[in-house]
């Protein structure tokens, strides 16, 4: 063996090709530097070709630069790794530390060996959920995906993997980097509910919330209006009118939801007064068996035993619907009934659903207006003590 080097190089390779495991031809290759050099090229796509390239696993995870650049030659790709849960190279690479390797992974651009968006995508949601800066900037400089893993409906609204870059460094509180998202054209998916926005407010980060709307990253839906009411919580409120949330368009179901929620008189005033429209009906969905009562905003407040808003909303010349009446009977509630029972309700006019109102004037408007965002809503309507 010690002059097996000496023979022509053709012979070699025929030598080499004739053996009939990938340890018996790494032996070859190991027996002196001439051969290794010789013999390197043919072991690696040796690999590629029998064992799919997995050593392209071994090489990332251990550092070993040069052999990744080499098995990406021989024909190992990088996406056929794709299906194995945080075993694919390049995260392998990162995990380990090794930035080098990582690199020549990422510079890696010929069609079937470089990464896929999903890797790319998923690499980047890990180093944000570690909250590592610097490796968040390297994968920024290779231009990764900052859109949602599967932009679409089919992704259940509550998946983490739906989430833009944005959404899961709201989720895992890492708001130094969004300033760095928001520069690469980083926004919220298309179908990613609750967005950026709302997914702050809800979590009680009301500075990220005005960090990402000083930045001009939109509103996906209603959530966050709807988290705002609840919590009474007026600052938001303000927050949200001054960086152009149209009440006039998607403040009429969270009136709703405030009124099931238990805002207070002041906060559903101030809906009202910023374009809320209160002169609507709504389906209340209640209990297991579904029943359904159609009632106006006070009908709601009667159900819910908000007393104070039944008042606010006739001093708001709300008209009441003869449902909202029967309501007060069945809940047996002598001071509502009191109060609507001495009011007329000859010629009163049907009101337009909440749901079907928002969505046609939302829907005209995006017809007339290419720019306008469609937000998702806070629907159907129903007790949550009953559900």
């Amino acid at each position: 063996m010690a002059r097996l080097d000496r023979l022509p190089a053709e012979l070699i390779l025929l030598i080499a090709d004739s053996l009939c495991s990938q340890k018996d031809i790494n032996a070859l290759v190991q027996t002196n530097q001439t051969l290794y050099h010789l013999l390197h090229g043919f072991l690696c796509k040796y690999n590629v070709q029998h064992y799919q390239g997995k050593a392209l696993l071994w090489a990332a995870e251990n550092g070993h630069t040069c052999l990744v650049r080499d098995l990406l030659n021989a024909g190992a790709n990088i996406a056929a790794f794709e299906g194995i849960p945080r075993g694919n190279p390049l995260w392998l690479a990162f995990d380990h530390g090794h930035l080098a390797t990582v690199k020549i992974l990422l510079s890696e651009t010929r069609p079937n060996r470089s990464c896929t968006r999903k890797q790319l995508r998923s690499t980047l949601q890990w180093a944000i959920s570690i909250h590592d800066q610097k490796i968040v900037e390297l994968l920024l400089q290779y231009k990764v995906p900052l859109d949602p893993i599967e932009d679409s409906r089919r992704i259940g609204r509550e998946d983490a993997r739906n989430l833009s870059a944005l959404g899961y460094s709201v989720s895992f509180r890492f708001p130094a980097i969004i300033p760095l998202l928001i520069e690469q054209g980083a926004q919220p998916g298309s179908y990613e509910d609750p967005g950026p926005v709302e997914s702050a407010i809800c979590t009680d980060q009301p500075e990220v919330a005005e960090l990402l709307l000083k930045h001009g990253v939109p509103l996906t839906s209603d959530a966050g209006l709807c988290h705002v009411m609840k919590h009474n919580n007026k600052e938001l409120f303000q927050l949200l009118v001054k960086y152009g949330m149209q009440m006039d368009y998607w403040g009429h179901i969270p009136l709703f939801w405030a009124i099931i929620d238990g805002s207070s008189p002041e906060m559903v005033g101030l809906l009202i007064d910023h374009g809320a429209n209160p002169h609507l009906s709504g389906q209340l969905v209640i209990g297991l068996w579904r029943e359904v009562y159609d009632l106006s905003p006070i009908g709601f407040a009667v159900y819910f035993g908000h007393l104070d808003i039944v008042k606010l909303l006739l001093e708001k010349g709300v008209q009441p619907l003869l449902s909202d009446l029967h309501m007060a009977e069945k809940k047996e509630d002598v001071e509502a009934l009191a109060i609507l029972s001495e009011l007329s309700y000859e010629g009163i006019k049907e009101k337009k659903d909440v749901e079907i109102y928002t969505t046609s004037r939302a829907q005209d408007e995006a017809a007339r207006n290419p720019e306008f965002r469609i937000l998702f809503t806070m629907r159907p309507l129903y007790d949550p003590d009953t559900e």
